[in-house]
């Protein structure tokens, strides 16, 4: 399904508007995979700011971010993402608990999550325990589409989405996930990493989106592993 969003950045900002009310931060490399980028990206919801994913742009766009509105959390996915430590940036960050002790190695965690639950009316918790034990998705409806933030669990590979599947990782929970994602009401896809100069999300139609995940299913059942199932 084509679509044309806005990708604009003003001169002089660290925000790059992707479509209305979602943001991204400027890159950061992927420090054990050449060619993958990282970012942050912040959602102008209805209850106020939030940040989804830690990277230093959160940083470089701080005055930024702040012209939006104070941000009330940064959500962490998983607890990889402590490696860029604490944000400068005044914002409470929120972690589901079964990795909370691993973002502890080096940020402050305000609050966590256990099972599925609403933040306000647009913004879901949908944990997902595949790729680390605490591994949390964030559905965020902002009225024109449903962004799914699923963190470095699924990403998008050469326009096909991959699961990263590790040594600490579940199998069954990725395929648990992949399942209630069939079901799950969303049209864009928004992982943590992307491939260097591809676009950060994939926009996909309810076939697409089947197509996809039928044959990362397919991937994880027949026993492929590594960072790009």
């Amino acid at each position: 399904m084509a679509l044309s969003p806005s990708s604009t950045t003003p001169p002089g900002t660290g925000l790059t508007s992707l479509f209305s009310g979602l943001h991204a931060t400027g890159t950061v490399p992927l420090p054990f995979m050449a060619g993958v980028d990282l970012r942050s990206f912040v959602l102008e919801t209805r209850d106020g700011v939030v940040i989804v994913y830690n990277t230093p742009g959160i940083d470089a766009a701080a005055t930024e971010i702040e012209a939006l509105g104070h941000p009330t959390r940064l959500l962490i996915n998983h607890y990889h993402e402590e490696m860029y430590g604490q944000p400068s940036l005044d914002v409470p960050v929120y972690v589901h608990q079964r990795d909370r002790a691993g973002i502890e190695n080096s940020m402050r965690v305000a609050g966590v999550f256990t099972d599925r639950e609403r933040l306000g009316d647009d913004l879901e918790v949908i944990p997902s325990l595949s790729h680390t034990p605490g591994t949390t998705f964030y559905l965020w409806d902002s009225g024109e589409h449903r962004f799914l933030f699923s963190g470095d669990a699924i990403w998008v590979v050469d326009g096909v989405w991959r699961a990263v599947i590790l040594d600490e990782s579940d199998r069954q929970a990725f395929l648990d996930t992949v399942a209630l994602l069939r079901d799950l009401d969303f049209d864009v896809l928004v992982p943590w990493p992307a491939q260097h100069g591809q676009l950060p999300y994939d926009v996909v139609s309810p076939e697409q989106k089947h197509t996809q995940l039928d044959g990362l299913a397919a991937r994880i059942l027949a026993g492929v592993s590594g960072p790009r199932v």
